[in-house]
């Protein structure tokens, strides 16, 4: 959360971040969490008639996944670059540019709504939150929110600890783990007055063919943006290349295990 940035200014920032190398994030970094996505869509019981809206939906992989399942998707992000693709992959979704505050669609439009991994980057999560749970109908509709576990139970926490040593003194507080204590997503659902359903966790690898496709993975992500203004390209690449190195195996695959949480709130009428 930026309190100096309104919805709109911090939505702005985070496209410049993500919009620089999309086909790279929806082709090596997004599908890493695929079962982070079905394991929510399982938990929401998503299905044929479910109307879903995915707020930060990125590049569309999880309203996809939704949409397999039979559901009516729809998406925001801040990103024109990312929504470009979702609109290729699900061709009958809605989705529309837009802070998290600021969704474009009806009150009560949706049964379901989603945030993976992204509420904590909002210039005001609880905001985001409480607008998520306008979406839903009123009696009933559910709000689901992703993130990282712990940083120590995240192997690619290497990664962002490698990119922050890289920056030094021009880190700009940049803070992916914001939600990620035990009671973090259950606290901000909680504080956009909405009841508690359910939460759990999902274990999954990131995985990559090579050190070059994992270094490509997080250059496209807006840590990786952000470092790469700080410092340049080069740095950033020569400061990733030794952190990856414990993980990689003896054919050059790369894997690090990490740990995401999920809670579900309920609207209350």
């Amino acid at each position: 959360m930026n309190p100096t940035l309104t919805a709109s200014a911090a939505a702005s920032a985070q496209a410049a971040l993500w919009g620089r190398r999309p086909a790279d994030w929806a082709r090596l970094a997004e599908p890493q969490n695929v079962p982070l996505f079905a394991a929510v869509l399982d938990a929401l019981d998503v299905g044929r008639g479910t109307r879903l809206v995915d707020l930060g939906c990125g590049s569309g992989l999880a309203a996809q996944m939704a949409a397999e399942r039979g559901a009516t998707v729809a998406g925001i992000d801040a990103t024109p670059e990312l929504l470009e693709i979702a609109r290729e992959r699900v061709p009958d979704g809605e989705f529309a540019t837009a802070a998290l505050e600021e969704a474009p669609f009806g009150g009560g439009a949706f049964d379901v709504a989603t945030g993976f991994n992204a509420f904590q980057f909002a210039a005001d999560p609880v905001a985001a939150v409480r607008e998520a749970a306008r979406l839903v109908r009123a009696d009933g509709g559910l709000v689901a929110a992703s993130t990282f576990a712990e940083p120590e139970r995240c192997e690619s926490t290497a990664l962002h600890l490698a990119m922050k040593a890289a920056v030094g003194a021009r880190d700009d507080g940049y803070a992916p783990y914001a939600l990620s204590g035990p009671d973090g997503l259950s606290d901000l659902l909680a504080q956009a007055d909405l009841e508690p359903v359910s939460a759990g966790e999902v274990a999954l690898a990131w995985a990559h063919a090579s050190v070059q496709d994992t270094i490509l993975s997080v250059l496209c992500s807006a840590g990786g943006a952000r470092a790469m203004e700080a410092v340049g390209e080069a740095a950033v690449r020569a400061a990733l290349a030794p952190a990856i190195m414990p993980f990689t195996r003896a054919d050059g695959s790369v894997s690090m295990d990490n740990v995401f949480r999920y809670a579900i709130g309920r609207t209350t009428t």
